[in-house]
This record gives C-alpha cells, structure tokens and sequence, in this order.
C-alpha cells in the first residue's frame, strides 16, 4: 500500500475481529487515514473511541488508536498537503479534516514524510512533540 491509497473502515468485531463497513478513508501519512464522508461527518456529531474502529488495508487489519481533528482548516490543511506531497490531495469534507491514526504502519515512506515537522502545524500525532 502506498500514500493516497484508499482503504475501508470497518467496526471493530467481538475478539479483534473485522466487523462491519464503516466507511472509507484515504491514505495521507504512513499511520495516518483521512476519513472520507459521510463517515468523517457522523464523527463530528456523535463521539465514538478510537478502540471501536479497524482499518484494513492490503495487509491485514490495523487497530485505529486515535481519533484527531485537523488543527487548522480544511483549505489550509490541502494547502500544505498539497505542497509537501502533491501526489496526495484531501477529500472535500463539509465538517473539516478528521483521520484516524494507526501504531503501525499502513502505506511506505518512500519520501520521509513520517518525521516531517509539518505535520504537527496540521495534525497532533503520537510522533510530534509539540502538541
């Protein structure tokens, strides 16, 4: 799997299992899932845990540990997106930005984008240090 990818959100089963479609999301960062509407819309009315949703991508499935809003808007966040990764380009969203954020690894990081400091001014990650 690669940045930009497109991967399916499903509700976490009984005993880790993959449980039901949840929605889609898009690859942006190698731990890093946008979640595409009308998932990311749901999301900003109803809270729900991170520990309730599973990614699964081309190599199996991957536990969602966070669930973080965008730090700045919508447009400023495509903005620097499509800047520091032009092959990557956000989904249109009503609500603002909204992704899920995986431990492990889902896509390669062929450019080194995982330890790029930008990321902090559009999204507070595990990886950043001052969020």
């Amino acid at each position: 799997m690669q940045i930009g990818s497109e991967v399916a959100i499903h509700v976490q089963g009984d005993n880790r299992s993959v449980g039901e479609v949840a929605g889609v999301g898009r690859v942006i960062h190698p731990r890093v899932v946008q979640v595409l509407p009308p998932l990311d819309a749901e999301l900003s009315q109803v809270a729900r845990r991170a520990d309730e949703f599973v990614i699964l991508g081309d190599q199996g499935s991957h536990p969602v540990v966070r669930i973080r809003p965008g730090l700045v808007s919508y447009a400023e966040a495509a903005d620097i997106l499509a800047r520091e990764i032009p092959q990557v380009e956000l989904v249109a969203t009503e609500t603002g930005l909204v992704v899920f954020e995986t431990e492990e690894d889902l896509a390669d990081d062929p450019d080194g984008v995982i330890s790029s400091p930008w990321w902090c001014r559009v999204l507070c990650l595990n990886s950043c240090s001052s969020c």
